[in-house]
């Protein structure tokens, strides 16, 4: 009788502490989401225009493990492939993402030479609930995508600041066989830009 309601008394301690956990989570991530203003609409870059510096420069060094268990170090990763790397730093930036994602993906997803990594950004002190992060995302993403979603747990300011984002927004890169970034979209894609980012992967594939 007092073993089992030893158990009993263990299994509430557990259950509370998850839950005063997953509301100190929350609490972090409301805290630290800037204010909402009004959607920028989509903008792009490319190799040929001179006003973004990110252009013509390569993509800094990204370790982590992807969903499927496999250490990923970009933008080695992608050597020798034309490749379109998108970053986010919030959850509600993944349908902007999967705007971009999505028709690259069924374009080139089966071709040779071509490649596409999604990064979600968090910082470190994320890291001790990566069980739970990775897990769901395991869950909401194709087992054959896997491998191509490296979540990276660390210095998200690092790459704030050499890319000079601005994290309300998710991001897309387009990158040559080299790493080097060639084309940069932000927020959601339209058709225009889709266009403008499929005709430069195929010359970046020549």
């Amino acid at each position: 009788m007092v073993s089992k309601y030893f158990m009993t008394l263990l299994f509430y301690i557990r259950l509370v502490c998850m839950l005063l956990i997953i509301a100190c989570m929350f609490q972090i991530a409301q805290a630290q989401q800037p204010a909402a203003e009004k959607p920028q609409s989509a903008r792009s870059s490319t190799m040929t225009e001179t006003i973004n510096p990110n252009i013509g420069k390569k993509f800094p060094e990204v370790k982590d493990d992807s969903l499927a268990n496999t250490p990923v170090s970009l933008p080695d990763a992608t050597r020798g492939s034309v490749t379109l790397l998108t970053v986010a730093f919030l959850r509600e930036s993944q349908s902007q993402l999967d705007s971009w994602l999505e028709p690259f993906a069924a374009r080139y997803g089966n071709k040779k030479g071509f490649t596409f990594y999604e990064v979600p950004m968090l910082s470190r002190g994320y890291k001790f609930m990566r069980f739970m992060i990775d897990g769901g995302m395991r869950a909401g993403i194709p087992r054959e995508k896997h491998r191509n979603v490296v979540t990276m747990y660390g210095d998200i300011e690092k790459y704030i600041q050499a890319l000079n984002l601005d994290p309300r927004y998710g991001y897309a890169f387009l990158l040559d066989k080299e790493g080097i970034i060639r084309w940069q979209g932000q927020g959601f894609a339209n058709p225009e830009m889709l266009k403008n980012l499929f005709d430069l992967a195929e010359k970046l594939a020549q």
